[in-house]
């Protein structure tokens, strides 16, 4: 009788790896390999991201993460949505519209239940609410005011202005001394429309964007900030079209201008420029009204693909930058102000600006609650950049008219 040999699987992969060298065993072990995607349109937070990432890395040897940073990113998510090219994981706003629309569509991935979205601060998470469900999950909330140079103020005996006129006439007296009142980024859309934004949030309420018909070109307020906005430029550096928002960075931290309005996601840039500047941070005065709003919404907040094909391991990933150590991490580079429970932020520059948000003072940004989304932002952004330059009132609130109400009738 003859016998058989009996042969384990295990010792056959072994005798097959030894045949072919080590080609078995690395395609096995890349076959283990897990890459996720991770789409920021944030350049500001790359660096502290790779670190974390790192880190996460270290922690799961079988995962990569690789983080893109585009131009125009959110232009560019919205068109690789569309041809289903979808990042696993990717920042995104609460109540925009294309956030609600990606929710009701099944592109996002159910957070509701997950561990780490009790983390975080139930007003700034809740506004993630889709149908009784959230689908992200905040980190940080920005929000803008101006950034002034403390040694001008005290140069020239300048207090801190609290309402518009008194904003001007500090404009007014910084220019007649010799000094650059103001610095803006006007060579960049996106940054330069953030002084607009301020005045548009300032005096509409978020009910007005709910209209079906918008009546733009007769509404004396929409005058009223176009006319605000004017008498602001004739108060900024010189060839401001050609500074960016990188440069102007610079110059405000090389003390060439006096003011400047920006996020509190410049911080850090400004201040590794120049670790010495001497300067502080104020609420914008957008009104007269001693109860004017900070600007300021979710920074960065998560969303995961519903089809991604790694759910457990792109959560893992929101849990560990959610985790409060790391998330005070991410305030300390930044400069924000954490979404997460019990994360400070260490800025001390910013306490006047805190201390709005936290007495309720906020709003948030306008541009979210228009019907367009992403498409009529940059259609603002282009037409106010046009206004910038060309000062033609009625050409503005024409196009501004056009556009919301085009907007609004493809609901």
């Amino acid at each position: 009788m003859k016998r058989f040999l009996s042969i384990s699987p295990i010792l056959i992969i072994l005798l097959l790896a030894g045949c072919t060298g080590n080609e078995l065993d690395q395609s096995l072990i890349k076959e283990d390999k897990i890459e996720l995607e991770f789409f920021s349109p944030k350049p500001e937070t790359e660096v502290i991201f790779n670190e974390l990432i790192q880190e996460f890395e270290e922690l799961h040897p079988n995962v990569t993460i690789k983080q893109v940073i585009v131009p125009e990113p959110m232009t560019v998510l919205k068109a690789r949505i569309a041809r289903g090219d979808i990042p696993d994981l990717f920042i995104t706003y609460p109540i925009e519209q294309d956030y609600k629309v990606r929710a009701e569509k099944g592109y996002l991935l159910d957070l509701s239940n997950e561990p780490f979205i009790k983390n975080i601060q139930p007003t700034i998470q809740n506004r993630y609410l889709i149908n009784g469900k959230m689908y992200g999950a905040a980190l940080t909330q920005n929000a803008v005011g101006v950034l002034y140079n403390k040694d001008h103020f005290e140069e020239l005996n300048l207090s801190v202005p609290n309402s518009w006129n008194s904003f001007v006439q500090v404009l007014e007296e910084l220019k007649s001394n010799g000094k650059t009142a103001l610095v803006m980024p006007n060579k960049d859309a996106n940054q330069a429309s953030i002084f607009n934004l301020n005045l548009v949030a300032n005096e509409f309420e978020t009910s007005y964007w709910e209209k079906d018909e918008f009546s733009i070109v007769s509404d004396p307020r929409w005058r009223e900030i176009s006319e605000k906005t004017l008498t602001v430029l004739s108060y900024v550096q010189p060839n401001s079209f050609e500074d960016s928002y990188y440069d102007v960075n610079k110059k405000f931290a090389n003390g060439e201008g006096s003011m400047y309005i920006m996020g509190t996601w410049a911080l850090t840039m400004i201040e590794k420029s120049n670790p010495n500047l001497n300067y502080g941070i104020f609420p914008f005065p957008a009104t007269n009204q001693i109860d004017h709003n900070v600007l300021g919404g979710v920074d960065i907040g998560f969303a995961i693909s519903a089809d991604t094909k790694h759910p457990k391991e792109a959560k893992a990933l929101l849990a560990f930058l959610i985790k409060k150590e790391n998330a005070q991490r991410i305030s300390n580079f930044e400069g924000s102000i954490s979404a997460v429970k019990g994360v400070t932020s260490t800025h001390k520059e910013g306490h006047l600006i805190r201390e709005k948000i936290a007495s309720g003072q906020v709003v948030n940004w306008p541009n979210h609650y228009w019907a367009g989304g992403t498409a009529a932002e940059s259609d603002f952004r282009k037409y106010t950049a046009q206004f910038y330059y060309d000062h033609n009132m009625d050409v503005y609130l024409e196009n501004l008219d056009k556009m919301f109400n085009h907007y609004s009738n493809a609901k």
